[in-house]
């Protein structure tokens, strides 16, 4: 078995960087959100560091506390909003935060990473620069003399920022591509393949008897184990590698190198007003919902309003008060997954409970009904609050008219919401 020694590649890499980055006067900047107690990202944000030195590229790193999402998603708004602040990377997982939501207050302008659903649905086909981890795989296979259009490459993990960009780039570039969600060890008989990539990021997930004999492994997901940073192929696995890539010092090292040489093309991507097809979508749903009930949909027009008309708020005010309407918009998505939550537990009791005497689950129905009755009242709420800042929002002429269009979408949705709570008819199972 051979280490593969990616310092060619990485200096290479390093080289076209840091040309980027002396022919833009003013530079480039980046932002970097972390939580606290989460290793795998600190020490990603620790490899975006020493490689954004060694390109000359500044570096704003915000930690926040673990379990306040409220928190995170503040200090993501405040990196937005800053204009010296080039583009963002949050390290993932963040805790009590569905990526969909983190991706909701990433404008495509600031998106290092790709997690926007417009960019991974761009990168999908080919047609814009993928997650970073994904890049630096095709960077490593580049480097090895592997053409992927004549390979055949075995994914492991299925995760949104690890394995599932990843085979998705493969394949944008041609690559013959098969994947393994996690359990490859159940997987008999394995696909056949050149090049295996394990981005689980568990480690030792990778059995022995999954690695071919003398092929190529590029080992993509890490974890810590006492202390240390060891990937997923351990080493009886990495034995029968031809050659396979160190953790660390291999995949991570390019992954940290292709988000910087991802964070000086996104000046080209300007932010604009709101775009009017996804109110006028949202509208649609609030006025004629697919829901009788009104609630589930209603949960998720107004985590999709939130985001929406959080990003407006953020075109027009400045940094310092960014508090308000990010907080605002915090807890109205916050409150359409309760809500959505709520309406879960109501379907699934009312499910146990059909055509069943047991007196717990008929009380079981009764709570979670009366909770999925109540909480559209909490997001009706927030919405007079959206309302009100709305009507006193100051824009410039040219966005007068996004405004405006919130506003009459913010009281259309707080209208429904309003009809949903005062009366209308307990969500159907």
């Amino acid at each position: 078995m051979a280490t593969i020694d990616l310092t060619p590649a990485v200096l290479e890499l390093r080289g076209a960087l840091r040309r980027r980055v002396v022919q833009r006067p003013r530079g480039f900047r980046l932002g970097i959100v972390v939580e606290a107690d989460n290793p795998a990202g600190a020490s990603f944000a620790r490899s975006l560091e020493r490689e954004a030195a060694e390109a000359g590229v500044d570096v704003e790193r915000v930690q926040t506390p673990r379990h306040q999402p409220e928190r995170t998603l503040l200090a993501l708004d405040r990196l937005v909003v800053d204009p010296r602040i080039d583009g963002i990377v949050i390290m993932q997982p963040v805790l009590d935060l569905p990526p969909a939501v983190i991706a909701a207050h990433l404008p495509a302008s600031k998106d290092v990473e790709a997690v926007t659903p417009n960019a991974r649905a761009l990168a999908a086909d080919g047609l814009h620069r993928s997650t970073p981890v994904a890049e630096a795989c095709l960077v490593a296979l580049e480097h090895l003399e592997i053409d992927p259009t004549r390979a055949r490459i075995l994914v492991v993990g299925h995760g949104p920022s690890g394995g599932r960009p990843i085979a998705q780039r493969l394949l944008a570039a041609g690559a013959q591509v098969s994947i393994v969600q996690r359990d490859i060890g159940e997987v008999v008989p394995l696909p056949p393949y050149d090049v295996l990539i394990s981005a689980v990021g568990a480690a030792g997930v990778i059995p022995p008897g999954a690695v071919l004999p003398g092929t190529t492994v590029l080992d993509v997901g890490t974890s810590f184990v006492a202390g240390r940073l060891v990937g997923d192929v351990g080493p009886e696995a990495a034995a029968r590698a031809g050659r396979v890539t160190p953790v660390p010092g291999g995949i991570g090292r390019l992954t940290a190198v292709c988000a910087l040489v991802a964070l000086t093309e996104l000046h080209s991507r300007r932010p604009g007003p709101l775009a009017a097809w996804s109110l006028l979508e949202t509208l649609a749903r609030i006025v004629s919902p697919a829901d009788p009930a009104g609630g589930a949909a209603l949960a998720a027009v107004t985590g999709a309003l939130a985001a929406a008309l959080d990003g407006l708020c953020r075109m027009h005010d400045a940094a310092g008060s960014i508090g308000d309407s990010g907080a605002l918009a915090v807890r109205l998505l916050l409150a359409a997954d309760r809500d959505r939550d709520a309406l879960s537990a109501y379907r699934a009791a009312r499910r146990r409970a059909d055509g069943s005497a047991d007196g717990a689950g008929r009380e079981r129905l009764a709570l979670t009904r009366q909770a999925a009755e109540q909480a559209p009242g909490e997001i009706g709420l927030l919405l007079d609050e959206l309302v009100e800042r709305l009507e006193r929002l100051v824009t410039t002429p040219a966005l007068e008219l996004d405004r405006r269009l919130g506003l009459r979408l913010a009281q259309a949705a707080r209208d429904a919401v309003q009809e949903v709570s005062s009366g209308s008819p307990a969500p159907s199972g």
